[in-house]
């Protein structure tokens, strides 16, 4: 990347679903506020049966989360929530992201121009 150039960084925590008044929407509460996210981020969720995304959850899990919130923010997702801590669901933002840069997945993250 060039100096000139900057990079799109897409906040997860302006993808948690925002809270509603009680107005009796069931479809509010299909999905947990972390999936809504994830969903909201990427199209879709990561597939913890196939062996390969269980491996990168591992991988995630294992790793230093100080680590894993620089290489999110590196790959243009700012797991961090207004707080400062990461949001729920960040590790898997974190595998999907992985899965990406290894070939897993084909996705584009929602509101990015480029492929990540």
């Amino acid at each position: 990347m060039k100096k000139s150039e900057k990079k799109r960084i897409i906040r997860a925590a302006d993808y948690l679903p925002k809270p509603k008044e009680d107005s009796g929407d069931l479809e509010s509460f299909a999905l947990p506020a972390s999936e809504q996210m994830i969903m909201g981020l990427f199209g879709d969720f990561p597939d913890y049966g196939d062996p390969k995304m269980e491996e990168l959850w591992q991988a995630v899990f294992d790793s230093e989360e100080d680590d894993m919130i620089a290489y999110c923010l590196k790959r243009g997702v700012d797991v961090t929530g207004d707080d400062g801590k990461p949001v729920s669901g960040w590790r898997d933002i974190a595998v999907m992201l992985k899965a990406i840069e290894k070939g897993l997945l084909e996705l584009q993250i929602n509101g990015s121009e480029d492929t990540v």
